[in-house]
């Protein structure tokens, strides 16, 4: 008998297991992705391309002939991109693409050929993402092609057999068809969940122990402790405040049962302790589900994505919305353009009420960013600062990373956002200050101050990025200002 029980426990851990893998597995995965099904699912960059050399031995002559290739031509997003197979048809051969994701369970990036947008799936049309050049870097086909995409992330272009011989020494192939997503799965309360369970198991193990410490036989004595536990915890609400009557009336009416009596004390002062954790255990809980935690974003190339992808990838998958502000940002920008050095503050507001601090920090060598996280109850500055979105919407479109000091040319420049993110009254007289706005950088006069705006500060660094000394030649720009541009 007990070798049926422990070969039935066997069983069920072994179906729960395999259970557990199969809806686990990459392309389930995948697909509640996709479907946004427990997960959020953010479109951080479009047009991300790839290309690849197309040898003109895999080009099939006789129809109906496949040149199964199935070769990765590229890895990058945790995505696979995949030359499937090169095939002929009657009048024209065709190039097939696809993608095989490898998605995170918790947080991660994906390719997609398909915009998704409010669970729906687009194709926006393949034509101008194909381009065809050969050795030399010239077109080919001259738009003479056909395109197409789907099923799933499936991308084809094909050729014509006039246009066959221009393949004879091979050509460049190039695809910037897919949208690049960041996802992360939908955070639960597991504390809110698991805290009254384990209370609950907790005080079925103490009953027990106590109806086996009875001094003498009663019949129903399991469910007198019940009672007497549930009696004791009993609660009456006032004005939203909850008051212990159940333990009042045992006291007052039942604390002197004859038979174990011992023991039904101790199950009514239980139903007191369950009286209390009703108090203490939603705080608790809160306290650990609102806990915000340390995370490393890897493959995120600021070169591919731009500032504006970085922050985008942050919101998609780190502890923040898309509707945090912004406390801090500082920048160090090398004479051609290449980012050294990024580093931002971003507040959030969580629904519980907190607020939510991440720190981003951007390692230019591993192409990761770092997110440390902290929590306040407070922060009076939050609903002065400027949105994270906006921001960095704007140091795209204002091309606030292109701005240098006035005092000459620095091989190294920083830039950092003052005042806590938020609007300065500026009327720093016989200063570098200039505007910034959609047609440039144009010079303020002390006649025109003060003036209300965000201020950037972009300053020469001599020698190291970390830490940053002796910024050179300081000069502050003022833009999103307040009543319009000062020109």
């Amino acid at each position: 008998m007990k070798w049926k029980v422990s070969f039935g426990i066997v069983l069920v851990v072994i179906l729960i297991a395999v259970n557990w893998f199969y809806q686990n597995r990459s392309e389930a995965v995948y697909e509640r992705i996709i479907h946004q099904d427990g997960y959020t699912l953010s479109l951080v960059k479009e047009g991300i391309a790839t290309e690849f050399f197309l040898k003109p031995e895999w080009i099939p002559e006789r129809v109906g002939e496949e040149k199964r290739l199935n070769l990765v031509i590229e890895e990058k997003f945790d995505t696979e991109i995949v030359l499937e197979k090169v095939a002929k048809r009657e009048k024209d051969f065709y190039i097939q693409l696809n993608t095989v994701p490898h998605p995170n369970r918790t947080s991660g990036q994906l390719l997609s050929t398909s915009l998704i947008e409010n669970g729906s799936f687009t194709s926006t049309g393949s034509f101008n993402k194909w381009q065809v050049t050969d050795v030399a870097g010239d077109d080919l086909l001259g738009g003479s092609f056909g395109t197409g995409e789907g099923p799933g992330n499936l991308s084809v272009i094909s050729v014509g057999d006039t246009d066959r011989e221009k393949f004879s020494l091979g050509a460049n192939v190039r695809y910037s068809g897919y949208y690049l997503y960041g996802y992360q799965k939908l955070p639960r309360e597991y504390a809110s969940f698991w805290l009254p369970i384990l209370f609950t198991v907790l005080l079925v193990v103490v009953l027990s122990v106590f109806y086996r410490k009875r001094s003498e036989p009663e019949n129903g004595l399991v469910w007198k402790l019940v009672g007497y536990l549930l009696l004791g915890g009993f609660t009456f609400s006032l004005n939203d405040t909850r008051l212990p009557l159940g333990f009042v009336v045992y006291w007052l009416f039942f604390r002197k049962p004859k038979p174990n009596r011992s023991i039904k004390h101790k199950a009514a002062l239980l139903g007191l302790l369950l009286y209390v954790s009703q108090l203490i255990t939603p705080g608790i809980a809160d306290v650990l589900d609102s806990k915000p935690r340390d995370m490393v974003i890897h493959n995120v190339a600021i070169e591919q994505l731009g500032l504006d992808g970085v922050w985008k990838m942050v919101a998609a998958r780190g502890p923040v919305s898309s509707q945090a502000k912004l406390q801090s940002y500082e920048a160090v920008v090398s004479s051609d353009g290449e980012v050294k050095k990024l580093a931002f503050h971003l507040v959030d507001r969580h629904e519980r009420g907190r607020y939510i601090h991440t720190e981003a920090v951007y390692d230019v060598s591993g192409q990761s960013v770092e997110l440390r996280s902290s929590s306040t109850d407070e922060w009076l500055q939050y609903p002065r600062q400027i949105m994270a979105e906006d921001f960095f919407d704007r140091v795209q479109s204002l091309h606030l990373m292109d701005l240098k000091p006035s005092g000459g040319d620095h091989p190294l420049v920083k830039l950092e956002l003052l005042h806590d993110g938020t609007q300065v009254n500026y009327g720093v007289k016989d200063a570098d200050t200039f505007g910034v706005d959609e047609e440039g950088v144009y010079k303020i006069r002390d006649e025109q101050l003060p003036i209300q705006a965000n201020l950037i500060i972009a300053c020469g660094v001599p020698q190291s990025t970390d830490p940053v000394f002796n910024c050179e030649d300081p000069t502050n720009y003022l833009f999103d200002i307040v009543g319009g541009t000062m020109r």
